[in-house]
């Protein structure tokens, strides 16, 4: 993954750099003074001089001890205004590049936020010909269509065992169920043709139609591949994955769950896996995702999807949680 950080350059603030600097003039007029007053202390007592002999000796004497000092504070305060430049220009080159990542974060967010209103703008024009719009068209399609309440109605007529009311469905699902956890081979088996023939009326409603819901899914799911290969940290991509799972209904996930266990989906699933997009699954008042967000989140695991396709099943434990997936990428708990 890149990284857009910057070092930041060890701090060194300009105002130590200035008072050495002062420090050094005022040791070179010190020094300057003090070499005058031993003079003046060693020779004050006699006249001053005519003879432009004793003047040229004096100036040697004050030439040969000052220029040095000078010249070595002289040479001091260029180093120091070369470093005092020198920081100013990593100042201004932190400061460009702090522009320059505010400048482009600024830019991915409107990008995001665009394609974001886009996705939900297709989802609300969405129609059903069942009935509905928007995500009430997929909540009828879902209802009618691959339900667990409707595929264990279809899974009782199919084993020839009589019609099934909705509140009798939901009955035998939960007897199922928990007879499959317990390890009951035949029941586990009766749960999964449950499942297989929800699938397949997922994939019925897919077919029939496939011209509103193509553009819906294939947009949200280009929206978080483009998320996922941007320049982005890990923090940022998780932060900005999360403001989008955070948008998604529950009617939605269920799509993006059957949609990851087809052919065309399973792309999908590699993203579901990375950023916990089934998080909130767990839970579901449908007995079928309950019993698949379960076989991940519970000890020991109900194996419930060791007998679903595809094969290789498609979702590990990451899908459903955020701490997993957070760990797998090395991401604080919190972020």
């Amino acid at each position: 993954m890149t990284s857009n950080k910057v070092p930041v350059p060890k701090k060194f603030p300009s105002e130590h750099l200035l008072m050495a600097a002062y420090w050094i003039v005022a040791i070179v007029i010190i020094a300057a003074l003090a070499i005058l007053l031993g003079y003046l202390h060693a020779f004050g007592g006699h006249k001053i001089s005519t003879d432009p002999s004793d003047w040229g000796a004096f100036g040697d004497y004050v030439g040969g001890l000052i220029n040095p000092l000078v010249g070595i504070g002289t040479v001091t305060l260029i180093f120091l205004t070369l470093m005092l430049q020198r920081k100013e220009l990593q100042a201004s080159l932190e400061e460009m590049r702090r522009a320059h990542r505010s400048a482009v974060l600024q830019g991915f967010e409107q990008s995001l936020f665009s394609w974001l209103a886009n996705y939900h703008s297709l989802l609300s024009v969405t129609k059903s010909k069942l009935g509905g719009e928007g995500r009430q068209a997929l909540t009828t399609m879902y209802e009618q269509r691959f339900s667990s309440v409707v595929a264990m109605q279809k899974h009782q007529q199919a084993e020839g065992l009589g019609a099934l009311d909705e509140e009798e469905a939901k009955i035998h699902l939960g007897e199922m169920r928990r007879a499959s956890a317990t390890g009951d081979a035949e029941e586990k088996g009766n749960f999964s043709k449950v499942f297989i023939i929800a699938l397949w009326g997922y994939k019925e409603v897919i077919r029939t139609h496939r011209s509103e819901l193509d553009a819906v899914f294939r947009t949200l799911y280009r929206l978080l591949r483009w998320i996922d290969a941007s320049e982005l940290d890990d923090v940022q991509k998780w932060h900005y994955v999360a403001l989008v799972r955070a948008q998604l209904s529950w009617i939605e996930l269920v799509f993006i769950l059957y949609n990851c266990l087809t052919p065309e989906g399973e792309k999908f699933a590699d993203l579901v896996n990375d950023y916990a997009l089934f998080d909130n699954l767990e839970g579901a008042p449908d007995e079928l995702i309950d019993a698949i967000a379960n076989e991940f989140t519970v000890s020991p695991p109900s194996s419930f999807t060791a007998n679903l396709p595809p094969k290789p099943w498609p979702f590990n434990e990451a899908a459903f949680s955020s701490d997993v997936a957070k760990a797998q990428r090395k991401l604080p708990t919190s972020a």
